[in-house]
C-alpha cells in the first residue's frame, strides 16, 4: 500500500530531569522493588483492510498515513505480583477477542484475567476489529470478501501480536522507579451535546460543538524510570474521540501522533496513550491532518512538560480486580415498526432488517449484555478504573469525585469490549446519539435500561474495595 508522512520538522529532543530517581535507592527487598518491562509491535495492515468506525465508507483502506501500534507496560511488585497494561491504535476489542488473549497468556504466564488490561484508542482510521459490527455496514456487493472473511482474518492476526507484545513486556522487565503526574494541555476536546431552549441534550454537529459542558481535560502521566535513570516507558491519556481524521489512510489520528512526538523527544522509550471516558467529546479541528498533527503535538508537549516537572512516587503494591455485571436492554420494537422502518439503506433500516431476519428465523435477539470492569491499584497513590464500551465523561467525574481518598483517579475507557456507548441514567433521560440512538449499529434489543447506572457503579465499588491495600504483616 502506499504510505504517506508527515513533512516538516519535529521539535528537538526534550533535557529529561527526573529528580525522583536516585540508583542508590533501589532497595534489596520489600515491597516498593518494583520492576517494568515495555514493549511495541506494529499492527499496521500488510494488505488493504475494512476500517472501523465511519459507517459510511463503501471501500477498504487506501494507504498507511502513520503506521499503529499496539503496546504493553508489564508491572511487578516486590512479592512478584504482576499486571499488564495493553493500549492499542484500534477501534476496539470485541469481548470475545479480549477473552482469547486474555487466556492464551494466562496459560504461558499464568496471569489472571483481573491482571491484563485491554485499552483501544478508538481511532477511526484503524482496521474494523468488532466482528458483531459486520452485518451493520453497507458492503457494497463486491466488497463482500471483506464482510466474510478479511475482517476475521485481521483480527486473528492481531490476536498473535497483542500476545507478542505482551510476551516481549514481561521479558523485559527489570528493577524501575514508577512516579505519577497530572499534564493541563491547552483543551481541545469539545462536546457534541448542546442543550436546546427545551432543556434537551442532543447530538449535534460540528458547527454547533458545545464549550460548556462536562469535560476532563487532565492528561495522566505513569513515568517509568529504568535502573539506570533512563526513561523506559511513558502511560499518558486523554478524553477525546479521536475523530479527526476522515480518509482512507490507516493512522491512530491525533493519539498515534502524540505516541510519535513523545517517542521522539525521548528516543529508547515506549510511550503508551489509554483513551479515557469521550464518549461524547470531540476534537474542536477536524477533518484536515494538519488538525491531528496540531492536537498531537499539544498532547505530547503537555506530557513532555510533566515529565520534566514534579512528580509523585508510586510506593506499595500492585493489586488487581475483575468482574462482569449483567446490563439489560430494552424490548424490540414491535413488528409493524420494524417493518417500516426497514426500507433503505440507513443504519436505522439495517437494524430493522437485521432484527426482522432473527424474528423470521427463530433466532434470540441480545437483550442482555456481560459488562466487564476492571480496577487496578499502582502502589498506594493510584487507582486506575478500567471502563468498557464508550463510556461518557460523567463516569470518569463520578468515580474521580467517589474516591478521593486516593493522591489520582484514573478512569479509562475503551476496554476489554468495545460494544458501543455507555451511558450514564441522566444520558438515557436527555436522550440523543449516546443515549442509545448508536445502538442502529449494534445488535442489541434496544436502549440501555435506567439500571445501567447502578450495576456498574456498584460493580466498580466492589472492585475498589477488593484492590484496597491491607495491612502488611509483619
Amino acid at each position: 500500500m502506499k504510505r504517506y508522512t508527515e513533512s516538516g520538522s519535529i521539535c528537538g529532543i526534550f533535557v529529561l530531569a527526573l529528580a525522583f530517581v536516585a540508583l542508590c535507592s533501589f532497595p534489596c527487598s520489600g515491597y516498593s522493588a518494583w520492576k517494568a518491562g515495555a514493549a511495541s509491535v506494529s499492527i499496521t495492515p500488510e494488505e488493504p483492510v475494512w476500517m472501523g468506525g465511519y459507517g459510511s465508507r463503501v471501500e477498504p483502506s487506501a494507504g498507511v498515513l502513520l503506521d499503529i501500534h499496539a503496546k504493553a507496560l508489564a508491572l511487578e511488585d516486590g512479592r512478584g505480583q504482576r499486571v499488564v497494561i495493553v493500549t492499542s491504535d484500534l477501534i476496539g476489542f470485541e469481548k470475545e477477542s479480549s477473552d482469547r488473549i486474555a487466556a492464551r497468556v494466562q496459560k504461558k504466564y499464568g496471569l489472571p484475567r483481573n491482571a491484563l488490561l485491554l485499552n483501544s484508542s478508538h481511532t477511526h482510521c484503524g482496521p474494523e476489529t468488532r466482528s458483531f459490527k459486520i452485518p451493520f455496514y453497507n458492503f457494497p456487493e463486491d466488497m463482500y470478501e471483506y464482510r466474510d472473511t478479511k475482517i476475521k482474518a485481521y483480527i486473528s492476526w492481531l490476536e498473535d501480536r497483542v500476545v507478542e507484545a505482551v510476551d516481549s513486556a514481561i521479558s523485559d522487565l527489570d528493577y524501575a522507579v514508577l512516579s505519577f503526574a497530572t499534564a493541563r494541555p491547552r483543551p481541545f476536546s469539545v462536546s457534541r451535546r448542546r442543550p436546546t431552549d427545551g432543556g434537551i441534550v442532543y447530538r449535534s454537529g460540528p458547527s454547533s460543538y458545545y464549550t460548556g459542558g462536562p469535560r476532563d481535560d487532565t492528561v495522566p502521566v505513569i513515568k517509568v524510570a529504568g535502573s539506570d535513570g533512563s526513561l523506559k516507558a511513558v502511560l499518558f491519556g486523554y478524553a477525546c474521540h479521536p475523530i479527526t481524521l476522515f480518509e482512507y489512510n490507516i493512522s491512530g489520528d491525533y493519539p498515534g501522533f502524540a505516541q510519535k512526538y513523545v517517542e521522539d523527544a525521548v528516543p529508547g522509550a515506549v510511550c503508551l496513550f489509554m483513551q479515557g471516558c469521550c464518549g461524547q467529546l470531540v476534537p474542536n479541528a477536524r477533518y484536515q491532518r494538519e488538525y491531528a498533527m496540531g492536537h498531537g503535538r499539544t498532547l505530547a508537549d503537555a506530557v513532555l512538560e510533566s515529565l520534566e516537572g514534579e512528580s509523585v512516587p508510586l510506593t506499595g503494591t500492585i493489586e488487581s480486580a475483575y468482574e462482569e455485571v449483567v446490563l439489560d436492554f430494552g424490548p424490540i420494537s414491535e413488528r409493524a415498526t420494524l417493518e417500516g422502518q426497514a426500507a433503505g439503506t440507513s443504519s436505522e433500516a439495517r437494524k430493522a432488517r437485521f432484527l426482522l431476519d432473527r424474528l423470521d428465523k427463530g433466532l434470540p435477539i441480545q437483550t442482555t449484555l456481560d459488562c466487564p470492569l476492571q480496577a487496578m491499584r499502582i502502589g498506594r497513590e493510584l487507582l486506575l478504573i478500567g471502563l468498557p464500551g464508550e463510556p461518557v465523561v460523567e463516569w470518569a467525574l463520578k468515580f474521580k469525585s467517589e474516591f478521593q481518598e486516593y493522591h489520582s483517579v484514573w478512569v479509562s475507557g475503551y476496554n476489554s469490549h468495545e460494544f458501543g456507548y455507555l451511558p450514564t441514567w441522566q444520558i438515557l433521560r436527555e436522550g440523543g446519539y449516546e443515549a442509545g440512538r448508536s445502538n442502529e449499529n449494534t445488535p442489541f434489543s434496544g436502549y440501555f435500561t435506567e439500571s445501567v447506572e447502578k450495576k456498574v457503579s456498584d460493580g466498580v465499588r466492589r472492585l475498589e474495595a477488593s484492590v484496597t491495600e491491607k495491612p502488611e504483616r509483619n
